[in-house]
């Protein structure tokens, strides 16, 4: 299994799935983000949720924290974020609830949250 986390919202915010979907709803995301992606901070989230995607096949985790938000930009951030799952939620496949569910953890995760200086964890992605 595969889980999709709030750690700030409780485990009745978590969307838990199978390895496959997660794989599917990842590179979803990944490809969407990568279509558009303009400024080194959205082109490392569309490297990082691909290589997220090629582990996700083993199980684990991911949590809205674990992406490297910035402080002075996490609006525009979590918007590119929000952008890219709806994008990838419209294909209608089956993964679209679960990434319905994934954005409103994205949504509910508030800026005054992000640590300064959170660097994207490459190790998690193995």
């Amino acid at each position: 299994m595969f889980v999709f986390s709030n750690r700030r919202r409780g485990a009745a915010a978590e969307v838990t799935v199978s390895e496959e979907l997660a794989v599917a709803m990842l590179e979803g995301v990944a490809a969407a983000a990568g279509a558009v992606a303009a400024s080194h901070w959205e082109r490392e989230l569309t490297r990082w949720l691909a290589a997220r995607a090629s582990g996700a096949a083993k199980g684990g985790s991911l949590d809205v924290s674990d992406l490297a938000w910035s402080p002075d930009h996490f609006l525009a951030q979590q918007q590119f974020v929000l952008a890219a799952i709806a994008d990838a939620a419209r294909t209608g496949g089956r993964e679209s609830k679960a990434l319905t569910r994934w954005a409103a953890q994205v949504e509910a995760h508030p800026r005054s949250f992000v640590q300064v200086g959170r660097r994207w964890n490459w190790q998690a992605t193995a």
